[in-house]
C-alpha cells in the first residue's frame, strides 16, 4: 500500500481544489462535478438521465457538541452525473492544488414542489421555494441548529410530472474539535488531531492553504487531503517545506462531511451534510 507521503509525491490535482468549496460544490458538484474527481473512489457515476434532487447541511460548531447550520434542496435532471460519496472516501490520500476563490451556488432547474420540510430533532422547518434563485434555502440569520447524533429529515412534495415526490434523511455532521497545534520544525512530520467518529459513512478534508511564491498577496496553493474520520493523520516533513516558507497568510481547514443517496418514487435523493473549522497556523 501507498504511503501518505508517496501518494502525494504522485499525484498532483488539477486547478479548482479548494476544501472551502466542499461546503458548497459537493451538492453543486452533482451538476457541475468541480471537486473530489482528484480523490480516486470519492465519487459514483450514474449513466443515465434521471431526476435528482439535493439536499445540503452547512454547519459551524457552536459549542462542544452543539453546531447551527444553513440547508439548501435543488431539483434537476441530469446525464452521467457524478455523485459524492463520503462512504466511498476511507483511504488517506493527498495532492497538491491550486485554491480556488470562485463562489459557488447551488441551483437547479425546476421546482419539487411549493415548499420541502426538514425535521431535526423533532423540530420542523418549511422551505419555500425560489423561482428566482431556483432552489429552497434557509433565510440568514435563521440556521437549523442541532446536537451531534441529530439526524435531518427532508420531504419534498414533488411538482406533478416535472418533480416526483421524494423523503430521506441523513445523520448530520458532528462538531469538529481540532486538537493542539504546534509549527513542526523543518523536515519533521506534522500530527494533526481531531475528534474523529470512526464512521465509515463520514470523511474528513483537509486543507493547508499558504501563498507560492511567499509574496503572494493570498494563499493560492494547498495541501489538500481526502482522509479517514479516525481522528489523526501525520504529514511527512519532507512535503511542508513551501508551507513552513510561507510564515504568513497561511491556515488549516478541516472538514467533516457525510452522504447519503436514497431513491424515493424514482428519483435520486442526495444529501449531503458538512461541517468545518479553519484556524490561522501558528
Amino acid at each position: 500500500m501507498l504511503s501518505l507521503s508517496d501518494r502525494l509525491l504522485m499525484r498532483t490535482a488539477p486547478a479548482g481544489h479548494d476544501a472551502a468549496r466542499l461546503i458548497s460544490a459537493v451538492v453543486q458538484g452533482l451538476v457541475l462535478p468541480v471537486l473530489l474527481g482528484a480523490c480516486a473512489g470519492s465519487t459514483d457515476n450514474q449513466q443515465t438521465g434521471q431526476k435528482y434532487g439535493a439536499a445540503n447541511f452547512v454547519a459551524k460548531r457552536t459549542a462542544s457538541g452543539q453546531a447551527s447550520a444553513s440547508a439548501t434542496f435543488v431539483a434537476f435532471e441530469g446525464l452521467g452525473v457524478p455523485i459524492p460519496n463520503s462512504s466511498a472516501q476511507q483511504n488517506d490520500q493527498c495532492v497538491y492544488a491550486a485554491v480556488d476563490t470562485s463562489v459557488v451556488t447551488a441551483r437547479g432547474d425546476r421546482s419539487a414542489g411549493s415548499a420541502i420540510s426538514i425535521v431535526v430533532a423533532g423540530v420542523t422547518r418549511t422551505l419555500p421555494y425560489s423561482a428566482s434563485d431556483l432552489r429552497y434555502a434557509t433565510s440568514a440569520g435563521a440556521p437549523i441548529t442541532y446536537t451531534a447524533g441529530d439526524v435531518a429529515q427532508v420531504s419534498a412534495p414533488g411538482d406533478g410530472a416535472s418533480f416526483p415526490a421524494v423523503s430521506g434523511s441523513v445523520k448530520l455532521a458532528e462538531p469538529l474539535e481540532l486538537g493542539p497545534l504546534s509549527t513542526p520544525t523543518t523536515g519533521a512530520n506534522l500530527t494533526l488531531t481531531w475528534n474523529g467518529t470512526n464512521d465509515a459513512t463520514a470523511a474528513i478534508i483537509l486543507s493547508m492553504k499558504y501563498p507560492n511564491p511567499v509574496g503572494s498577496s493570498y494563499a493560492n496553493e494547498q495541501i489538500y487531503c481526502a482522509l479517514r474520520d479516525d481522528g489523526s493523520v501525520t504529514i511527512p516533513g519532507g512535503l511542508l517545506n513551501p508551507f513552513l516558507l510561507a510564515s504568513s497568510k497561511r491556515s488549516l481547514t478541516l472538514v467533516r462531511w457525510r452522504t447519503n443517496l436514497v431513491t424515493s418514487n424514482g428519483a435520486n435523493l442526495h444529501l449531503t451534510t458538512s461541517t468545518d473549522t479553519t484556524v490561522a497556523f501558528p
